[in-house]
């Protein structure tokens, strides 16, 4: 099993004297390899007749976890990511002093995001994390909170990078019925529990890309709903890629700004696996 599994003692997934199932006699469902935990046959019940007679179905902890992990795969987060925690951002991987340190004031920032959640959904306030270098870790912070949110409150968030967000809405008017899965797409967009929008500043900007960002951006910005940035662009910089400056205005009060460090964790990485490539071959 993956990382995942180490969610489910967070979860406040007991077995205690709450889940008598686990413990009474009359157990009629077979545990089977189906389940994780070999409690139930792989269908998340147990069917068990108590002492009273009465026969009644109970729900096995491994339920729980597909449902779990349903709602990463729901998220759209990227396979690589899907395990992904806070303190998975590692600040031990940046070199630079400078570096350690933004990285430590962001994690803190993603840390407290999570644990205050509620107040900042009713305040309206979100994250923007930006920095010009690719692969600082802007992704990797804001997935792992993404993580974090599903895990602490069972929220259904999406996650998408806005390069890919304005592409499946120019595909969808090449489809049958274009009007309304265009319609669809903005309103999945606008709608979301929460939205990550990756690499905002990536894409290549029109009249009709800022229009359509302008509007998800607002609709959110009006009902209070949680929108993560990533970039590679300060806020205060956003009115040269997108001259109509509503995009601007809208971050600038739907979000809190934190820097990321201006050195590629993504290169370190790299370099460190081709090392390790390198001595498998030597031997």
């Amino acid at each position: 099993m993956n990382k995942l599994q180490d969610i489910l003692p967070k979860m406040n997934i007991s077995n205690d004297s709450d889940r008598p199932l686990y413990k009474m006699p009359g157990r009629l469902t077979k545990a089977t390899d189906d389940c994780m935990y070999r409690e139930c046959d792989g269908s998340g019940l147990i069917h068990v007749i108590k002492e009273n007679g009465y026969e009644v179905m109970m729900v096995c902890k491994c339920k729980e976890y597909k449902e779990l992990l349903e709602q990463i795969k729901t998220a759209r987060i990227p396979a690589d990511y899907l395990d992904k925690r806070i303190n998975d951002f590692d600040i031990k991987m940046y070199q630079e002093k400078d570096s350690v340190r933004v990285a430590q004031y962001a994690k803190k920032i993603a840390t407290s995001y999570v644990t205050q959640y509620p107040e900042m959904e009713d305040m309206g306030k979100e994250l923007y994390f930006y920095s010009n270098t690719k692969g600082s870790g802007k992704t990797l912070l804001s997935i792992a909170i993404t993580n974090e949110l599903i895990i602490k409150y069972q929220i259904k968030p999406i996650y998408i990078s806005v390069v890919n967000m304005l592409n499946e809405m120019k595909h969808s008017f090449t489809n049958k019925d274009s009007n309304r899965n265009f319609y669809n797409l903005m309103e999945s967009f606008k709608q979301a529990p929460v939205l990550v929008m990756d690499d905002l500043g990536v894409e290549k900007t029109t009249d009709w890309s800022e229009e359509v960002l302008t509007q998800i951006l607002d609709e959110r910005m009006s009902y209070k709903r949680p929108t993560i940035i990533t970039s590679n662009k300060p806020i205060q910089l956003l009115h040269k890629m997108y001259p109509a400056g509503r995009i601007k205005s809208r971050i600038e009060k739907m979000t809190f700004p934190a820097l990321m460090p201006e050195e590629s964790v993504r290169e370190i990485i790299a370099r460190q696996e081709n090392e390790q490539i390198a001595k498998l071959f030597l031997n």
